[in-house]
């Protein structure tokens, strides 16, 4: 439904450090492109060749560790990071942040919970921060330290009250069958007073999870005016889920003529397809859907185009499909069990 919080491009504090680092900085910049336009392999090349050349070290090494931690090469992030704290020349406390949150996602992905932990601590023993107390909080509750989590957690949205950090903490809740646990972080974010299109679908996730389709719906439907793609694909999910086909499909076939929705509109339709047993429709829809996908819509199309293959019997095609699929997105836990019914076919 959307993307994991924890942390965005910092780019304002790379400008900072930059003044005082090597101003020669053709490949940095260069790896800097590849890694916006998601191309990890360019930008490790990229960032490996400023590193080789010394240029900007601190920010080369850190972004180097980015692209490594968004393919999925934990350890060589955590490597990376670490590189990039010992090569700063000056001090920069907000640098020095940014990159030890980003060590502490490579040590929750390589469950290394203590040292994440230990990360932790260091920040917040030089200040209150919001992002260390979260990230901490979840460390704590995968080691089962429920209490220690809760403080934290709390500590986290009492600092920073916004909407994604308390859908972060629910969805922890909700994934370890302690829902119950997880409603009051719900309840904070409804108490939020909506401030823009980001916001509007935030609380439309808020709404969604509390069950509540009327208020998410009418939540959703303000965020759809305001461009959010992200608020069209759960609102047609919610029409979907509700048996409203007519209305899921009046919304995807206004999304193909409005601009930047034409993707999401075809995966929505496809979806429609499967549900009418229209593999061949279904396929039609993908196919013109992957001509204007993102990133983050191709993978829902490619997984709905395994599914159509699948409903449709053709499982030698399915696997194939499957194989690559997880090649590229080998964290997709739906694909993961879909591909054990694949391999009992």
């Amino acid at each position: 439904m959307k993307k994991p919080r924890i942390i965005m491009f910092c780019m304002l504090l790379c400008l900072l450090i930059a003044g005082c680092e090597n101003r020669d900085s053709e490949l940095y910049e260069q790896g800097m492109a590849a890694l916006e336009k998601e191309d990890y392999v360019t930008s490790i090349a990229m960032f490996q060749g400023a590193v080789e050349a010394g240029e900007r070290l601190a920010e080369s090494y850190r972004g180097k560790g980015i692209a490594y931690l968004n393919s999925g090469e934990y350890e060589k992030a955590l490597e990376a990071f670490e590189n990039s704290l010992s090569s700063m020349k000056y001090p920069n406390d907000s640098f020095s942040r940014d990159v030890k949150l980003y060590e502490v996602k490579a040590c929750m992905s390589l469950e290394a919970l203590d040292q994440a932990i230990g990360i932790c601590d260091e920040i917040l023993e030089a200040k209150g921060d919001a992002d260390a107390f979260f990230l901490r909080g979840r460390a704590y509750f995968l080691k089962k330290e429920y209490d220690l989590a809760k403080a934290d957690f709390d500590q986290a949205v009492n600092l920073e009250e916004n909407y994604a950090m308390c859908l972060d903490i629910y969805e922890l809740y909700q994934e370890s069958a302690l829902k119950a646990d997880g409603n009051r972080y719900l309840e904070m974010a409804e108490k939020i007073v909506p401030e823009n299109t980001a916001d509007e679908y935030e609380l439309g996730c808020v709404y969604y999870y509390l069950e509540d389709d009327q208020k998410a719906a009418e939540m959703l439907n303000r965020a759809v005016e305001g461009g959010s793609v992200e608020a069209f694909m759960l609102l047609g999910r919610i029409y979907l889920d509700d048996g409203r086909t007519s209305d899921a499909k009046a919304l995807y076939q206004s999304g193909l003529s409005g601009e930047g929705f034409e993707a999401a509109a075809n995966n929505g339709l496809a979806l429609c397809a499967l549900s009418d047993g229209d593999t061949s429709g279904a396929l039609t829809y993908i196919d013109e859907g992957l001509k204007t996908a993102d990133e983050n819509i191709r993978e829902e199309l490619l997984f709905n185009q395994i599914v159509a293959y699948e409903q449709n019997h053709d499982f030698a095609q399915a696997k194939n499909l499957m194989s690559v699929f997880l090649k590229s997105y080998p964290e997709n836990e739906e694909a993961i069990r879909e591909n054990q019914f694949l391999q009992s076919r």
